[in-house]
This record gives structure tokens, C-alpha cells and sequence, in this order.
């Protein structure tokens, strides 16, 4: 059975129980082996009671979740593992609802999880740059207000909720929309990579600083003739741009377009609408799905090595 292919069912057997869950850290943690980080030593073994490997030689322990999302955690590793491939597999995402109920736990435990899981999506797609044609277009993300208890019709609020990290939220006709700013790779008549970011508004200065953050120099960028757009001259040598509007913006930007919708549609059919306050990992989750949709047997895999080496985060820091 391969570590990077699994099917559900090989993914069920391969982690069964719990020494095969901290095998599989144990290897992604330490793929040469272990190394005592006390002496240097590579011997050592595990201990029975507690997920510790202790050096043969200087007697130290390690824990072998430390530094990673699982750290301290009291749900079965098991537990995390099935949320992980859920996490991963589900092209639009999955809900923490629904994970509770087939998980007998607290739908506030499985939220805390997938949160810290968004984390680590987030963190092993920060080095991905995109190359090429690039497609860029500006999204609103909206939900009913009145979910979020609002009755304010017509208005902007910078920080609704009374959030520092609250994006900008422009309410109208009942409805709270949140900007996003959306990258994709135009790869013939398919697309290629993809990244988003929300934004306070589609400014000159934000177009500007997520293009030099996540597209490499001296790209092709193909955008429509919104003024903030010219931003991307000064980030690259060759920026296309076309005012249009409605369907021609949707000829003229195929591929970001297509991506926008796919985006949308997984979130509203998925989570119902999404608080702007956490909407940028929610982003960050379809992204890294998006970007391995054509390995889709060994994205589990790649999202079980992000979260061992992601940092761990308390509910505290979830929350902000």
C-alpha cells in the first residue's frame, strides 16, 4: 500500500489504531529516523504509556506531537486522522456538523479541529507561487445578516462584530459581502494553480502586495479594466487588461471566473454562509484541495504531513 495513494478504505486500515496514527507522525516527524535533539543520538524508543520516544543513551524524552497541531490533545488520534481525510477529500469542504454526528463529538470540538486543519492547508500553500498566464478578478462573499444579528440594510461597518481581524464588510439589501481578491493560473483552456485573499476593498495597494506575495516576477496578468488592476504594472512587464463588465468580463476571464463560481457554490452549499472573520481559511482550504484536484488519492497524505508540521494553536488563537 503506497503512503502518498490511499483509497478510504486503505486510509481506514492504515491508521486503525492508535500506534498507527503515531507511526505515521514518528515517520513524517523523523523520515531518516530518530535523532535524540538532546545528544544526537539515533536510537531510541517509544514509550508504552505515553506518546514519548526516550534516547537510549542522555534518557531524554521526546514528545512526538510536539510542535505539530496534535500537541496536548486529548481526542483519539484516530479521531483527527478521519477529519484530516474528510478535510481533504470532500471537494467542497465538510462540516463540522456533520463530522460530529458521525463522530459522536461536540460540533465545537470538531469546529476547533478543522480550524486548526485550515491552519496547516494554509501554511503548506504559502510557498506555492503562481507562473505564466495569470487570471485575476475580484469576488464578494456574502450571507444573510440576519444570521449574524444585523437589521442594517445600505451600510458599511469596519468591524461588525467588534473583531480586530474583521475584514471590511459592506452590508446591502440584508446581505453582509466581503471582498476577495482571486489568482488563477490560465493554463490553455484549463486552470492551473490558484490563490485568494480577502481583502478590506480591491485596492491599488492590496492587488499590488498579494501579487508580489504569491505570483512570481515578470508574470502575465490578464485582468479587466478596473483602475486598482494597473497596480500589476509595477510587479510585471506584461499586465492585459479590457474594460467589460457582466458577460463579457466572463469571456474575457474564463478560468478565474469558473474558479469563482466552483468557490461560491462550496461554500453555500456546504457551510450555508461563512463568518467573515474565519472566511480566508475557509479560502485557504478550496485552494489547497483546488491545487491538488489532479492527485486527489494522495491529497490525505499531503495534508497529514502539513498538519504534523504545522505550529499548534490554542482555541484562544482560533478565535481571533
Amino acid at each position: 500500500m503506497s503512503e502518498d495513494s490511499m483509497t478510504a478504505i486503505e486510509f481506514l486500515e492504515r491508521y486503525s489504531t492508535e500506534d498507527d496514527c503515531l507511526d505515521a507522525i514518528e515517520n513524517f516527524r523523523w523520515p531518516k529516523g530518530f535523532r535524540c535533539p538532546n545528544c544526537d543520538h539515533d536510537d531510541g524508543y517509544r514509550l508504552k504509556t505515553r506518546p514519548l520516544i526516550q534516547c537510549s543513551v542522555c534518557r531524554h524524552q521526546t514528545s512526538m506531537t510536539a510542535g505539530t497541531i496534535f500537541h496536548k490533545t486529548r481526542i483519539p488520534l484516530r479521531n483527527w486522522f478521519w477529519i484530516i481525510y474528510s478535510a481533504a477529500q470532500d471537494k467542497g469542504g465538510v462540516s463540522s456538523t456533520r463530522l460530529a454526528e458521525q463522530l459522536g463529538m461536540y460540533q465545537k470540538t470538531v469546529w476547533n479541529i478543522l480550524h486548526k486543519i485550515r491552519h496547516a492547508m494554509a501554511k503548506r500553500d504559502e510557498a506555492i507561487l503562481l507562473a505564466g498566464l495569470i487570471e485575476l478578478d475580484g469576488m464578494f462573499v456574502g450571507s444573510e445578516a440576519r444570521k449574524m444579528g444585523r437589521k442594517h440594510k445600505n451600510t458599511t461597518v469596519d468591524d461588525c462584530l467588534g473583531k480586530p481581524n474583521m475584514p471590511r464588510v459592506t452590508f446591502r439589501n440584508g446581505r453582509m459581502q466581503t471582498e476577495v481578491i482571486v489568482m488563477v493560473e490560465a493554463e490553455r483552456w484549463r486552470a492551473g494553480s490558484i490563490a485568494m485573499r480577502v481583502v478590506d476593498s480591491s485596492s491599488y495597494q492590496d492587488i499590488k502586495e498579494f501579487a508580489e506575495l504569491r505570483a512570481e516576477e515578470n508574470q502575465v496578468f490578464k485582468t479587466d479594466g478596473f483602475g486598482s488592476n494597473y497596480a500589476l504594472r509595477t510587479v510585471s512587464n506584461t499586465h492585459i487588461a479590457k474594460t467589460c463588465s457582466g458577460e463579457k468580463s466572463v469571456e474575457w476571464l474564463p478560468i478565474v471566473h469558473r474558479a469563482i463560481s466552483l468557490v461560491k457554490r462550496a461554500l453555500l452549499g456546504t457551510y450555508h454562509g461563512v463568518n467573515p472573520m474565519y472566511l480566508q481559511r475557509y479560502l485557504d482550504a478550496f485552494c489547497f484541495r483546488f491545487n491538488r484536484r489532479n492527485k486527489p488519492s494522495s491529497i490525505a497524505s499531503s495534508l497529514l504531513r502539513a498538519c504534523v508540521f504545522a505550529l499548534p494553536m490554542t482555541y484562544a488563537e482560533l478565535k481571533l
